[in-house]
């Protein structure tokens, strides 16, 4: 009997122990769960506060770009500054050879008008055919030695004397006068600059705006045509350089002529 009561002791005694161990084990577990949970949801967190740094990395790459563009167009203007930059040089050092040119004659062809200009050794002439209702022909002539000058109209048989400061005939040579070089290196920061055909001669082409172009030759770097939304356009051809033998003075036989200091 002590024996079986002994056995059963022990056997009580196994199975507290095993349950003991059991909720032991089931505790642990459910620590371990918890823990593990802890984690997973510390190691999740992250994924939602990634999504601020996305929005900043958007934000440089955007500000990159526009960074990257503005080089471009920098880049290029530098490039399109430059270009203008040795075209126009080159334009105004073959033009500089007419400098001093003081024997020409070349013709003038505009919207209302056609004219022949002459000079050699500042003695000028300009025969002048304007068109219209009333076509007229006008020689204006002038000694820049003296001052003497005239402006004659055939048709009406009238001559006026007049005295002449100076008188600029140097159309085509525009890029030889100090003035219209310093206003030409303005327009270098945003002239656009092509070529084209003008008169059987290859031109480079400077283009201010829609209205206003100037066709220059690029052999000699004179002016060969203009374009104005002021005046329209002119054409200057038959420019010929050290050709002129003599600039003949108005024969004003038959004429009614007029000083100019009696008006």
């Amino acid at each position: 009997m002590e024996e079986n009561e002994m056995g059963k002791n022990k056997k009580t005694e196994k199975s507290q122990e095993t349950t003991s161990t059991n909720q032991e084990n089931n505790i642990k577990s459910n620590v371990e769960k918890e823990a593990s949970k802890a984690d997973t949801e510390k190691k999740e967190e992250p994924k939602f506060k990634k999504a601020e740094p996305k929005v900043k990395k958007s934000k440089h790459i955007v500000a990159k770009t526009i960074l990257i563009l503005i080089g471009i167009v920098v880049v290029l203007y530098f490039i399109f500054v430059m270009r203008n930059y040795y075209i126009i040089n080159q334009i105004k050092a073959k033009a500089s050879a007419y400098k001093d040119v003081n024997n020409f004659t070349y013709h003038t062809k505009a919207d209302d008008f056609e004219s022949t200009a002459t000079q050699k050794e500042n003695i000028a002439r300009l025969d002048c055919s304007r068109f219209g209702k009333n076509d007229e022909e006008t020689i204006i002539w002038f000694d820049k030695n003296t001052g003497e000058g005239l402006i004659v109209l055939p048709n009406q048989k009238k001559a006026t004397r007049v005295r002449f400061s100076d008188v600029i005939l140097n159309a085509p040579f525009e890029y030889t006068n100090i003035v219209m070089e310093i206003e030409t290196d303005a327009k270098i920061l945003y002239t656009w600059i092509y070529t084209d055909e003008f008169d059987g001669k290859e031109c480079y082409v400077l283009c201010y705006n829609k209205n206003n172009k100037e066709w220059i030759d690029k052999e000699t770097g004179l002016l060969l045509k203009k374009e104005t939304d002021t005046i329209g356009t002119s054409e200057f051809t038959n420019i010929e350089v050290n050709t002129v033998d003599e600039v003949y003075k108005p024969d004003l036989t038959g004429y009614e002529i007029v000083n100019e200091e009696n008006d």
